[in-house]
């Protein structure tokens, strides 16, 4: 039975992420009407914590990650 909740909880938390990630696909597409520099920190505090949860998740260093998003713009 232990088997089988440790399962369902880990089916859980996915699923739970997958949507939390649909919300934030959500939340990108809104756009203020008047863009200034509190936005653009949010977004870079967002993002900042994003790398660090990717770099937990996936033992890749932030570093690494931010290297690479920096290579995705150019």
């Amino acid at each position: 039975m232990a088997k089988e909740d440790v399962k369902t909880e880990y089916q859980n938390a996915k699923s739970d992420i997958t949507n939390l990630l649909g919300f934030f696909e959500c939340e990108l597409g809104k756009e203020p009407k008047e863009i200034d520099w509190t936005h653009v920190g949010s977004l870079k505090h967002v993002r900042q914590n994003l790398m660090e949860t990717l770099s937990f998740m996936s033992g890749i260093q932030v570093q690494d990650i931010e290297d690479t998003l920096e290579e995705t713009r150019l």
